[in-house]
């Protein structure tokens, strides 16, 4: 019959919670792949992707609730049924754990046990100490992801498209188009300035779309520039009325679609009032709000924050993007 921890209650890593602050290194292994996030003088980094920033928001709910966790049941000490709560070794081809690793100072890890399986209908999961063979239930499911992949830091520009001036595409040293908006006040669309002679837009806000895809983008991973040909780029330009302008290069691998990110800030734009043929998208009864002061140093410290971050990277994106 399942056994309740001493007292009704305990903590499942007692002394966690106090030395969060001291942690070096953590380590999720499955019996296939793994992942290393290791805290350096940036910060914390994915080691399998050269150091580039993880998710710290990601990390921190993982620490909460390995700190946080309660011992529950007490569950089977025989191995031959390790395999029911997802616990056998990782070493075994078909085991379903993950080792979870933890360091502060020195080399021998203050965490070092086993997280199977979530426990269906109840919360929770099934954990064991590595060298340990009694196995528990535990109040809260720590997540158990061992992709370097998924543990990037997934945003990138953050740029509002109510900034976006213009929006301008080359491939091979060759425009494709060019769109416009003349206002920074209200919510115009960006109109063609320059495409080909015989195209026009399949749909009204199809260079809004261009624009938007890149601002809103989301790294689905992320490796050196350096080891991607960009030679052949498709190339696109967002410029803004602020003086900030973001320059997008993508190619399509094998593996899916990367882009390389760059931000330089020069002279503000004069906004001008929407001319007779822009695309208005307010309602009739909506008044459109003035454009803000642009603030250079605010527009130079935003793409020096931009560059430092994507210097040297280039992005997996969705094919869409």
């Amino acid at each position: 019959r399942p056994e309740t921890a001493p007292g009704g209650a305990g903590a499942w890593l007692p002394g966690l919670k106090e030395q969060l602050g001291e942690l070096r290194r953590l380590r999720l292994q499955s019996s296939a792949e793994g992942v290393t996030l290791v805290h350096g003088a940036a910060g914390w980094g994915v080691e399998e992707r050269a150091g580039y920033p993880a998710d710290f928001g990601q990390l921190e709910k993982l620490l909460e609730a390995l700190a946080n966790a309660q011992l529950g049941e007490r569950k089977t000490a025989k191995p031959e049924f390790f395999d029911r709560l997802g616990l056998t070794d990782i070493e075994q081809p078909d085991s379903e754990a993950v080792q979870l690793e933890i360091w502060v100072a020195g080399e021998e890890p203050i965490v070092n046990v086993l997280l199977g399986k979530p426990a269906q209908g109840r919360g929770g999961r099934y954990v064991r100490a590595v060298a340990d063979n009694q196995t528990w239930l535990i109040d809260t499911a720590p997540e158990t992801m061992t992709n370097p992949a998924d543990w990037i830091e997934r945003s990138l520009l953050g740029v509002d498209f109510s900034r976006v001036a213009s929006v301008s595409r080359a491939l091979a040293g060759k425009t494709e188009f060019t769109a416009e908006r003349a206002s920074a006040a209200g919510d115009t669309s960006l109109a063609p300035a320059d495409v080909p002679p015989g195209k026009v837009p399949r749909y009204l806000s199809v260079f809004d779309t261009a624009a938007r895809a890149i601002l809103s983008a989301e790294a689905e991973d992320a490796r050196k520039a350096a080891q991607l040909d960009f030679s052949a780029a498709a190339e696109t330009v967002i410029a803004c009325f602020d003086g900030l302008r973001i320059t997008a290069r993508a190619i399509k691998e094998q593996d899916g679609s990367w882009v390389t990110l760059a931000a330089e800030a020069g002279e503000a734009l004069a906004a001008q009032p929407p001319g007779p043929d822009a695309v208005q998208e307010l309602a009739p009864d909506e008044q459109a709000p003035a454009p803000k002061a642009t603030d250079p140093a605010a527009v130079q410290a935003e793409a020096a924050r931009l560059n430092a971050r994507f210097e040297g990277w280039a992005f997996k994106v969705s094919d869409y993007v």
